[in-house]
């Protein structure tokens, strides 16, 4: 049944630098889209990558020189803050599941909880169970125990493992191949329409006919 609202859904990995950007850039633009329902679903980059036979622009040191570089000219452009990390990649396996149980059972702070600067500001391993609990502890006012309970459930909870692992299976079968992926569906549609990067933000708009101040226009996240 076609819904009567227009949708978004963001595919992301916190692995991905061009998801930073994405995430960042998008978001100065959603506060006006309020017909449009938008949500971030969390999945395994990596095992995209495996499933699909893909391989990520930093296996190729050109490709990462260039990466590199794009994202600067991206962050001067636009005026997103931005560090490449010394170590990159690092396993976000950890991260993920600690996000797709708070999008679970916190959904009021998880996005709070995407919109971080660990590591493409400060260049933090968040692989780590300290730099994780760092990150999220202000956004639970301080609750350790809060945060360590998430960060157990991310570990040994079999029940989110699986929907993790269901929600990477979902992104393979909508043809998914990178991140961030945004599948758009117009309201009254039942069509999926497949966007990929954080340069698509634009073409995005106007398939679904919102406002689009330019990468350039000034905004708080």
């Amino acid at each position: 049944m076609a819904a009567t609202r227009a949708s978004i859904i963001c595919y992301y990995d916190l692995i991905s630098p061009y998801t930073y950007m994405g995430f960042k850039l998008f978001n100065r633009f959603r506060k006006q889209w309020t017909n449009v329902d938008v949500t971030f679903r969390p999945m395994l980059l990596g095992g995209v990558m495996n499933e699909i036979k893909n391989q990520p622009l930093f296996a190729f040191p050109s490709k990462k020189s260039h990466m590199i570089a794009d994202l600067d000219r991206i962050s001067g452009v636009t005026g997103v803050p931005f560090k490449f990390p010394q170590k990159f990649p690092v396993n976000t396996v950890l991260p993920m599941r600690v996000l797709t149980a708070l999008q679970i059972h916190e959904a009021d702070k998880y996005e709070q909880c995407i919109d971080k600067d660990e590591y493409f500001i400060h260049g933090r391993d968040i692989s780590q169970a300290d730099v994780i609990q760092q990150a999220l502890s202000p956004v639970f006012h301080s609750d350790t125990s809060k945060v360590q309970s998430y960060l157990q459930r991310a570990a040994q909870d079999q029940e989110i493992k699986k929907i993790f692992k269901q929600y990477t299976d979902e992104a393979i079968a909508k043809g998914v191949f990178g991140a961030p992926t945004f599948i758009v569906r117009k309201a009254g549609s039942e069509e999926d329409l497949l966007f990929f990067g954080s340069d698509r933000i634009e073409m995005i708009a106007a398939t679904l006919g919102l406002p689009y101040a330019g990468l350039t226009s000034v905004s708080k996240l």
